[in-house]
């Protein structure tokens, strides 16, 4: 499936940008912050929002096609854009298993919730098995899930390649295996032939809009680091690599740093790590970027611990997944500027889609949903208001529709 593939996104509202327009771009004066952060050219400002609308002076080229991308990002879809048919609901009773990558993760905890509401208007039950955050303990929660003998199995952000073997003998048992976020993109998986599909929105643009971010906050001269966990889960390595590639088109941007290490030391190692390029790089580093809000939990109070205010520098953005912690610190002005938000609960629903079309001998469905940036102007719409993206375009309803059950 072609990186740019989605359903077709509805233009950016008129409601929404009026809310944009009104959170124009604030600053953030250097010699307001006592920490050892600051912006690239002493003196500056550092914007503490990339509103795709906000006025920036002096913009260079670079800087007005990363608006571009940021407004195309921001568009939320108010009418369904996804599949209209497909097999009614099959095996009623029957048992699913779920297993997120780890029960911390608010990305995993999101679309889990999602899959247990459609698995109840499915007539299914669903059985939670943790995956532990590494790759020993999640294949040992896929052999017990194996074992258990259910009619399909549900996984979450794990890496496709470590776990083809175990989805290849869930398959051999007749055992469907749906993932969310397990590979480099939404469909199914070279990697992992045994799994019907990936649900997913596109990481390499979740993750170059993040970039975008940045680069249209910082006035075309942001100097990043970058957090991620590599190898460890494919899907890292990739959000870490778009990331890369995107900054590389500002001229007046740097990569200073990438971290990778496993995702599950997220919360304890990302502290250390960020008070470590404050004292490195000082007033270069103007924004952290990450695959994910998890690292910027642990982050916080290590950076506000070495002397740097809420309105930074330097400032946060994350490539996923819009927890709701991250929806607090963007609404209060706490570090985070934005968050590059998958819809998790849609998500949820689509993997139940999905298990019932492979239930029901279907092909996938092929939808991508596009992915949505999350910043002070539109913090509190689409879902919002609740500390999570969930699109109101009636995607509950065309599903009950599609299975025909209410």
């Amino acid at each position: 499936m072609s990186p740019n593939a989605r359903g077709t996104t509805t233009l950016v509202s008129v409601a929404l940008l009026a809310v944009a327009v009104a959170a124009c771009s604030t600053t953030s004066n250097a010699a307001k912050s006592t920490g050892v952060g600051g912006p690239t050219n002493p003196g500056a400002s550092t914007a503490t929002t990339c509103s795709p609308t906000a006025t920036i002076a002096g913009a260079s080229a670079d800087v007005m096609a990363a608006q571009k991308n940021l407004v195309q990002a921001a568009a939320t879809t108010s009418t369904w854009d996804g599949p209209k048919t497909g097999p009614k609901a099959q095996k009623p009773g029957a048992t699913m298993v779920f297993i997120p990558l780890t029960s911390s993760n608010a990305g995993d905890l999101g679309v889990e919730k999602g899959f247990e509401q459609a698995a109840t208007a499915l007539g299914w039950k669903v059985k939670i098995i943790d995956g532990g955050g590494g790759a020993t303990t999640y294949l040992t929660a896929l052999g017990q899930a194996i074992a258990l003998k259910p009619a399909g199995i549900a996984v979450s952000s794990l890496d496709p390649v470590a776990s083809e073997s175990e989805f290849a003998k869930a398959k051999s048992l007749g055992i469907a295996v749906v993932g969310n976020h397990v590979g480099n993109g939404p469909g199914p998986q070279q990697t992992a032939p045994a799994m019907f599909t990936n649900v997913t929105s596109d990481p390499a643009k979740i993750a170059s809009i993040a970039a975008d971010c940045a680069i249209v906050a910082g006035n075309g001269k942001a100097g990043v680091t970058i957090s991620g966990c590599g190898t460890e889960v494919s899907i890292c390595q990739l959000k870490e690599e778009a990331m890369k590639t995107e900054m590389q088109t500002c001229s007046g941007c740097k990569v200073l740093a990438q971290h990778d290490y496993p995702f599950e030391d997220a919360q304890q190692r990302e502290g250390s790590i960020a008070t470590s390029d404050l004292q490195k790089y000082g007033k270069q580093l103007t924004y952290m970027l990450s695959i994910n809000d998890i690292y910027w939990d642990g982050a916080i109070p290590a950076v506000r611990a070495a002397g740097v205010g809420p309105s930074g520098p330097p400032l946060m953005i994350a490539a996923g997944d819009g927890s709701p912690a991250a929806f607090q610190r963007i609404r209060q002005d706490q570090y985070q500027i934005a968050s590059v938000a998958e819809p998790l609960n849609e998500h949820g629903w689509q993997m139940a889609d999905e298990m019932n079309r492979a239930l029901a001998g279907a092909q996938p469905s092929g939808y991508v949903t596009y992915p949505h940036i999350v910043i002070k102007a539109n913090v509190d719409a689409a879902g919002g208001e609740n500390n999570t993206y969930d699109p109101s375009n009636g995607y509950q309803t065309q599903y009950k529709t599609t299975w025909g059950v209410s």
